[in-house]
């Protein structure tokens, strides 16, 4: 009966004992699904936001290196820019360079002719003066070479040279007028070869065209040569009383200018007057 019981007892105490460690196996069973779960929606969250955070990174690193590349490319342009602003200014510089030398050039080109004409000038006059003071009058100077020596004058010459600075003026002045005199006389031309008065005097008390010719001539020299004695006393009273350099030659221009008017208006007065008498002279 004991021992029966004991069986059963122990049978008893064995089933429970049993049913413990089912329970304990169960319950380590359930924590390790439990822990095997919890790690692993752990892991899962941190991949997730690793995986964000890399994302996130890459778009980081994306903008980064976009701007690195607009800086870049904006300083390759400014950059570039700048090059060629001085390549342009360079350009710019050796064109004024080149404008400058050419500038120079033709100054000093300038300077070199002006110092040859002057030099031309100061020997024309040295020569002239050699000359006149030479007495070698042979030579009369034209109205360009009188103009020259008259400007290259630096000081009054000595009124022996002005004499002879005058004398010069004068045949300048007077130059023309034999021209003038030869273009009347064509005027007339036909007339005078037909003249009869180179063989009769006088017919029925009338002259011949040859007269009306020199009477006409007559009067045209002697206004220029009334002229010419009239500025030569005016002239001479001028070097004896004291004067400069401006006085003498502001009466030698004005006498050029003088004389040059004094041309035309004889031609044209006596051009007139010499057909009127021709005129006058076949309708009798």
């Amino acid at each position: 009966m004991n021992k029966k019981n004991y069986s059963i007892f122990f049978s008893y105490v064995n089933e429970t004992q049993k049913g413990i460690l089912h329970y304990i196996s169960f319950k380590f069973l359930c924590l390790c699904l439990y822990m095997i779960g919890f790690y692993y929606v752990f892991l899962n969250n941190s991949s997730e936001n690793s995986s964000s955070e890399i994302v996130k990174n890459c778009n980081i690193y994306k903008r980064n290196l976009v701007q690195v590349e607009k800086n870049n490319k904006g300083s390759k342009v400014k950059e570039s820019l700048k090059l060629k602003k001085e390549d342009s200014d360079k350009s710019i510089d050796n064109v004024n360079d080149i404008k400058y030398n050419e500038q120079k050039i033709q100054e000093n080109i300038y300077t070199i002719n002006n110092d040859i004409e002057n030099t031309n000038v100061k020997n024309e006059r040295n020569i002239f003066i050699s000359s006149i003071n030479n007495n070698d009058m042979s030579k009369n100077l034209t109205e360009k070479e009188l103009y020259e020596v008259l400007n290259s004058l630096e000081e009054c010459p000595s009124n022996e040279d002005l004499r002879k600075i005058w004398t010069n003026t004068l045949t300048v002045a007077k130059g023309g007028f034999d021209d003038i005199q030869k273009e009347l006389k064509e005027l007339i031309q036909e007339y005078l070869d037909n003249d009869i008065y180179p063989i009769f005097r006088c017919i029925k008390g009338k002259f011949g065209y040859g007269s009306i010719w020199e009477e006409n001539i007559f009067r045209f020299y002697r206004t220029v040569a009334n002229e010419e004695v009239q500025y030569s006393n005016d002239f001479y009273r001028l070097i004896n009383d004291e004067h400069t350099l401006e006085d003498i030659l502001k009466f030698i221009y004005s006498f050029l200018e003088h004389f040059k008017t004094l041309k035309k208006e004889l031609q044209e007065e006596h051009q007139k007057q010499l057909l009127q008498k021709i005129e006058q002279k076949v309708n009798k």
